[in-house]
Protein backbone atom coordinates (compact mmCIF):
# COMPACT_ATOMS: atom_id res chain seq x y z
CA UNK A 1 0.00 0.00 0.00
CA UNK A 2 1.46 3.33 -1.12
CA UNK A 3 2.51 5.90 1.98
CA UNK A 4 -0.68 8.28 2.45
CA UNK A 5 -3.58 8.59 4.94
CA UNK A 6 -3.79 5.91 7.65
CA UNK A 7 -7.05 4.21 8.57
CA UNK A 8 -9.05 6.31 11.44
CA UNK A 9 -9.28 3.42 13.54
CA UNK A 10 -12.23 4.57 15.88
CA UNK A 11 -13.50 1.28 16.66
CA UNK A 12 -16.99 1.01 17.88
CA UNK A 13 -17.13 -0.25 21.32
CA UNK A 14 -20.30 -2.24 22.27
CA UNK A 15 -22.12 -0.87 25.79
CA UNK A 16 -25.16 -3.08 26.72
CA UNK A 17 -26.37 -2.39 30.32
CA UNK A 18 -29.83 -4.02 30.89
CA UNK A 19 -31.70 -2.61 33.90
CA UNK A 20 -35.62 -2.65 34.65
CA UNK A 21 -38.31 -0.90 36.87
CA UNK A 22 -38.55 -2.04 39.99
CA UNK A 23 -41.97 -2.83 39.43
CA UNK A 24 -43.49 -4.37 43.04
CA UNK A 25 -46.64 -6.26 43.94
CA UNK A 26 -49.47 -3.41 45.42
CA UNK A 27 -49.04 -3.07 49.20
CA UNK A 28 -51.96 -4.00 51.65
CA UNK A 29 -51.96 -0.66 53.10
CA UNK A 30 -55.79 0.46 54.13
CA UNK A 31 -55.44 3.59 54.52
CA UNK A 32 -55.94 6.78 51.75
CA UNK A 33 -52.49 8.08 51.98
CA UNK A 34 -50.76 4.36 50.96
CA UNK A 35 -53.25 4.22 48.16
CA UNK A 36 -52.33 7.57 46.69
CA UNK A 37 -48.60 6.56 47.10
CA UNK A 38 -49.38 3.15 45.08
CA UNK A 39 -51.39 5.19 42.29
CA UNK A 40 -48.73 7.80 41.86
CA UNK A 41 -45.62 4.71 41.79
CA UNK A 42 -47.65 2.93 39.35
CA UNK A 43 -48.09 5.74 37.29
CA UNK A 44 -44.51 6.77 37.64
CA UNK A 45 -43.79 2.97 35.94
CA UNK A 46 -46.39 3.61 33.34
CA UNK A 47 -44.82 7.68 32.24
CA UNK A 48 -41.56 5.67 31.97
CA UNK A 49 -42.48 3.11 29.46
CA UNK A 50 -44.17 5.49 27.73
CA UNK A 51 -41.13 7.78 28.01
CA UNK A 52 -42.72 10.56 29.40
CA UNK A 53 -39.71 11.18 31.66
CA UNK A 54 -40.17 14.30 33.21
CA UNK A 55 -43.79 12.99 34.61
CA UNK A 56 -42.25 10.07 35.66
CA UNK A 57 -39.62 11.94 37.93
CA UNK A 58 -42.61 13.85 39.55
CA UNK A 59 -44.85 10.79 40.13
CA UNK A 60 -41.86 9.44 41.75
CA UNK A 61 -40.55 12.29 43.89
CA UNK A 62 -44.41 12.49 45.58
CA UNK A 63 -43.36 8.76 46.40
CA UNK A 64 -40.37 9.64 47.91
CA UNK A 65 -41.66 12.74 49.16
CA UNK A 66 -44.61 11.08 51.15
CA UNK A 67 -42.07 8.98 52.86
CA UNK A 68 -44.02 5.44 52.20
CA UNK A 69 -42.72 1.94 52.24
CA UNK A 70 -42.20 2.50 48.63
CA UNK A 71 -39.63 4.70 49.11
CA UNK A 72 -36.56 2.42 48.22
CA UNK A 73 -38.48 1.38 44.85
CA UNK A 74 -39.12 5.06 44.12
CA UNK A 75 -35.02 6.04 44.63
CA UNK A 76 -34.44 3.00 42.31
CA UNK A 77 -37.11 3.60 39.61
CA UNK A 78 -36.32 7.60 39.88
CA UNK A 79 -32.46 6.55 39.32
CA UNK A 80 -33.75 4.75 35.94
CA UNK A 81 -35.37 7.58 34.32
CA UNK A 82 -32.38 9.84 35.52
CA UNK A 83 -30.26 7.63 33.03
CA UNK A 84 -32.47 8.01 30.37
CA UNK A 85 -32.38 11.62 30.28
CA UNK A 86 -28.10 11.78 31.29
CA UNK A 87 -28.76 13.03 34.08
CA UNK A 88 -25.77 10.92 35.75
CA UNK A 89 -25.10 12.45 38.69
CA UNK A 90 -28.74 12.36 39.84
CA UNK A 91 -28.85 8.73 38.35
CA UNK A 92 -26.05 7.91 41.10
CA UNK A 93 -27.12 9.77 43.84
CA UNK A 94 -30.41 8.43 43.74
CA UNK A 95 -28.96 4.67 43.43
CA UNK A 96 -27.09 5.14 46.39
CA UNK A 97 -30.06 6.35 48.49
CA UNK A 98 -32.45 3.21 46.91
CA UNK A 99 -29.62 0.86 48.04
CA UNK A 100 -29.13 2.26 51.73
CA UNK A 101 -33.04 1.45 52.15
CA UNK A 102 -32.44 -2.51 50.21
CA UNK A 103 -28.71 -3.39 49.54
CA UNK A 104 -30.09 -6.53 47.81
CA UNK A 105 -32.28 -4.88 44.57
CA UNK A 106 -29.66 -6.45 42.03
CA UNK A 107 -31.08 -4.13 39.58
CA UNK A 108 -30.25 -1.08 41.52
CA UNK A 109 -26.73 -1.95 41.35
CA UNK A 110 -26.71 -2.19 38.10
CA UNK A 111 -28.10 1.01 37.66
CA UNK A 112 -25.80 2.59 39.79
CA UNK A 113 -22.94 1.18 38.09
CA UNK A 114 -24.02 2.29 34.92
CA UNK A 115 -24.02 5.97 35.91
CA UNK A 116 -20.66 5.55 37.09
CA UNK A 117 -19.53 4.04 34.20
CA UNK A 118 -21.02 7.05 32.46
CA UNK A 119 -19.14 9.66 34.89
CA UNK A 120 -15.79 8.20 34.07
CA UNK A 121 -15.70 6.92 37.98
CA UNK A 122 -14.87 3.02 36.53
CA UNK A 123 -13.57 1.65 39.95
CA UNK A 124 -17.15 2.67 41.67
CA UNK A 125 -19.09 1.05 38.68
CA UNK A 126 -16.63 -2.24 39.00
CA UNK A 127 -17.16 -2.06 43.18
CA UNK A 128 -21.06 -1.73 41.78
CA UNK A 129 -21.27 -5.03 39.57
CA UNK A 130 -19.27 -7.10 42.00
CA UNK A 131 -21.95 -7.03 44.51
CA UNK A 132 -24.43 -7.81 41.75
CA UNK A 133 -21.69 -11.07 41.50
CA UNK A 134 -21.56 -11.45 44.77
CA UNK A 135 -25.31 -11.91 44.80
CA UNK A 136 -25.76 -13.76 41.89
CA UNK A 137 -22.70 -15.41 40.08
CA UNK A 138 -25.12 -16.26 37.07
CA UNK A 139 -25.71 -12.72 35.90
CA UNK A 140 -23.94 -12.25 32.57
CA UNK A 141 -24.48 -8.21 32.84
CA UNK A 142 -23.00 -8.12 35.86
CA UNK A 143 -20.13 -10.07 34.61
CA UNK A 144 -20.25 -8.00 31.28
CA UNK A 145 -20.23 -4.57 32.44
CA UNK A 146 -17.47 -4.75 35.10
CA UNK A 147 -15.73 -5.63 31.88
CA UNK A 148 -16.33 -2.72 30.25
CA UNK A 149 -15.19 -0.89 33.12
CA UNK A 150 -11.84 -2.63 33.66
CA UNK A 151 -11.17 -2.10 29.62
CA UNK A 152 -11.88 1.78 30.50
CA UNK A 153 -9.36 1.59 32.91
CA UNK A 154 -6.97 -0.38 30.30
CA UNK A 155 -6.71 -3.60 32.55
CA UNK A 156 -7.46 -5.41 29.47
CA UNK A 157 -6.64 -9.11 31.31
CA UNK A 158 -9.42 -8.67 34.10
CA UNK A 159 -11.66 -7.63 30.75
CA UNK A 160 -11.17 -10.27 28.99
CA UNK A 161 -11.75 -12.36 32.44
CA UNK A 162 -14.89 -10.70 32.51
CA UNK A 163 -15.92 -11.14 29.20
CA UNK A 164 -15.55 -15.08 29.49
CA UNK A 165 -17.78 -15.28 32.71
CA UNK A 166 -19.79 -12.82 30.68
CA UNK A 167 -20.50 -15.57 27.94
CA UNK A 168 -20.90 -18.75 30.22
CA UNK A 169 -23.45 -16.99 31.77
CA UNK A 170 -25.52 -16.02 28.80
CA UNK A 171 -27.89 -17.61 26.24
CA UNK A 172 -28.52 -15.24 24.13
CA UNK A 173 -26.42 -15.39 20.74
CA UNK A 174 -27.44 -11.46 20.05
CA UNK A 175 -25.80 -10.89 23.77
CA UNK A 176 -22.83 -13.22 23.19
CA UNK A 177 -22.33 -11.50 19.92
CA UNK A 178 -21.52 -8.24 21.22
CA UNK A 179 -19.46 -10.08 23.87
CA UNK A 180 -17.35 -11.78 21.68
CA UNK A 181 -16.81 -8.06 19.77
CA UNK A 182 -15.32 -6.62 23.11
CA UNK A 183 -13.49 -9.23 23.32
CA UNK A 184 -11.58 -8.76 19.99
CA UNK A 185 -11.52 -5.14 20.83
CA UNK A 186 -9.32 -6.00 23.90
CA UNK A 187 -7.38 -8.56 22.27
CA UNK A 188 -6.74 -5.96 19.58
CA UNK A 189 -5.27 -3.25 22.35
CA UNK A 190 -3.16 -6.52 23.65
CA UNK A 191 -1.77 -6.87 20.23
CA UNK A 192 -3.05 -10.46 19.59
CA UNK A 193 -4.67 -9.58 16.35
CA UNK A 194 -5.32 -13.48 15.73
CA UNK A 195 -7.27 -13.32 18.23
CA UNK A 196 -9.11 -10.45 17.92
CA UNK A 197 -10.25 -12.01 14.48
CA UNK A 198 -10.93 -14.76 15.52
CA UNK A 199 -13.17 -13.49 18.11
CA UNK A 200 -14.88 -10.92 15.66
CA UNK A 201 -15.44 -14.33 13.53
CA UNK A 202 -17.66 -15.40 16.34
CA UNK A 203 -19.69 -12.09 16.45
CA UNK A 204 -20.38 -12.45 13.18
CA UNK A 205 -21.23 -15.67 12.91
CA UNK A 206 -23.99 -15.39 16.00
CA UNK A 207 -25.35 -12.46 14.43
CA UNK A 208 -24.47 -11.37 10.92
CA UNK A 209 -26.70 -8.14 11.01
CA UNK A 210 -24.73 -5.81 12.67
CA UNK A 211 -22.36 -3.37 10.50
CA UNK A 212 -20.53 -2.30 13.53
CA UNK A 213 -18.84 -6.12 13.89
CA UNK A 214 -17.94 -6.00 10.28
CA UNK A 215 -16.64 -2.11 10.76
CA UNK A 216 -14.72 -3.38 13.54
CA UNK A 217 -13.20 -6.41 12.07
CA UNK A 218 -12.14 -4.38 9.27
CA UNK A 219 -10.37 -2.00 11.46
CA UNK A 220 -8.65 -4.89 12.93
CA UNK A 221 -7.76 -6.40 8.97
CA UNK A 222 -6.42 -3.00 8.04
CA UNK A 223 -4.02 -2.96 11.09
CA UNK A 224 -2.94 -6.27 10.05
CA UNK A 225 -2.67 -4.81 5.88
CA UNK A 226 -5.00 -7.45 4.62
CA UNK A 227 -6.78 -4.67 2.58
CA UNK A 228 -9.02 -6.76 0.28
CA UNK A 229 -10.94 -8.32 3.33
CA UNK A 230 -10.51 -4.90 5.46
CA UNK A 231 -12.35 -3.28 2.11
CA UNK A 232 -14.67 -6.30 1.98
CA UNK A 233 -15.57 -5.69 6.01
CA UNK A 234 -16.32 -1.92 4.93
CA UNK A 235 -18.35 -2.75 2.36
CA UNK A 236 -20.20 -5.28 4.25
CA UNK A 237 -20.62 -2.55 6.92
CA UNK A 238 -22.30 -0.01 4.27
CA UNK A 239 -24.80 -2.80 2.59
CA UNK A 240 -25.97 -3.34 5.82
CA UNK A 241 -26.11 0.51 7.08
CA UNK A 242 -26.04 3.33 4.09
CA UNK A 243 -25.61 5.78 6.57
CA UNK A 244 -22.68 4.86 8.49
CA UNK A 245 -20.27 7.75 7.72
CA UNK A 246 -17.57 6.32 9.56
CA UNK A 247 -17.42 3.46 7.42
CA UNK A 248 -17.77 5.79 4.19
CA UNK A 249 -14.71 7.66 5.58
CA UNK A 250 -12.68 4.49 6.09
CA UNK A 251 -13.04 2.97 3.14
CA UNK A 252 -12.66 6.50 1.17
CA UNK A 253 -8.65 6.26 2.84
CA UNK A 254 -8.26 2.63 2.11
CA UNK A 255 -9.00 3.21 -1.33
CA UNK A 256 -7.03 6.26 -1.58
CA UNK A 257 -3.92 3.87 -0.39
CA UNK A 258 -4.46 1.49 -2.81
CA UNK A 259 -4.61 3.90 -6.00
CA UNK A 260 -8.39 4.14 -6.31
CA UNK A 261 -8.78 8.06 -6.28
CA UNK A 262 -11.59 8.61 -7.67
CA UNK A 263 -14.05 5.82 -5.53
CA UNK A 264 -11.89 7.21 -2.59
CA UNK A 265 -13.67 10.95 -3.14
CA UNK A 266 -17.36 9.37 -3.94
CA UNK A 267 -16.89 7.30 -0.40
CA UNK A 268 -15.36 10.30 1.21
CA UNK A 269 -18.11 12.71 -0.54
CA UNK A 270 -20.80 10.30 0.68
CA UNK A 271 -19.08 10.61 4.91
CA UNK A 272 -19.17 14.30 4.42
CA UNK A 273 -23.15 13.72 3.32
CA UNK A 274 -23.75 12.01 5.89
CA UNK A 275 -21.91 13.72 8.99
CA UNK A 276 -23.49 16.83 7.70
CA UNK A 277 -27.17 14.98 8.59
CA UNK A 278 -25.83 13.55 11.68
CA UNK A 279 -24.72 17.44 12.77
CA UNK A 280 -21.45 15.96 13.65
CA UNK A 281 -19.19 19.05 12.96
CA UNK A 282 -15.87 17.30 14.01
CA UNK A 283 -17.16 14.58 11.21
CA UNK A 284 -17.84 16.82 8.79
CA UNK A 285 -14.80 19.45 8.65
CA UNK A 286 -12.34 16.17 9.38
CA UNK A 287 -13.58 14.71 6.11
CA UNK A 288 -13.94 18.05 4.23
CA UNK A 289 -10.22 18.68 4.66
CA UNK A 290 -9.26 15.08 3.79
CA UNK A 291 -11.35 15.89 0.49
CA UNK A 292 -9.16 19.18 -0.28
CA UNK A 293 -6.41 17.63 0.55
CA UNK A 294 -7.29 14.55 -1.75
CA UNK A 295 -8.26 17.11 -5.01
CA UNK A 296 -4.47 18.43 -4.37
CA UNK A 297 -2.67 15.38 -4.27
CA UNK A 298 -4.63 14.13 -7.94
CA UNK A 299 -3.98 17.79 -9.40
CA UNK A 300 -0.12 17.32 -7.92
CA UNK A 301 0.16 13.83 -10.10
CA UNK A 302 -1.09 14.94 -12.92
CA UNK A 303 1.18 18.01 -13.04
CA UNK A 304 3.88 15.62 -12.08
CA UNK A 305 2.83 13.06 -15.21
CA UNK A 306 2.35 16.67 -17.79
CA UNK A 307 5.61 17.44 -17.08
Amino acid sequence: MKRGWKIILNFIVALVILFSLQEQAAFSIPNSLASQTSQLFYQGIENTKTQNYQQALANFTQVINLKSDLVSAAYSNRCLVHLQLGNNAAALSDCTAALQLNPNNLETYLNGGLAAYRLGNYQEAIEQYQAVIERNKDDYRAYYNQGLAYFALEDYPKALLNYEQALQSSDSSTIQALIYADKGLTHFFLGNTSQSLADFDAAIQLNNSNEKLYYNRACVYFHNQNYTEALNDFTKALQLNSQYAEAYLNRGLLRHGVGLEQAAIEDLNQALQQFQQQNNREGYQKTLALIENLHQIIAQSHRTVVS
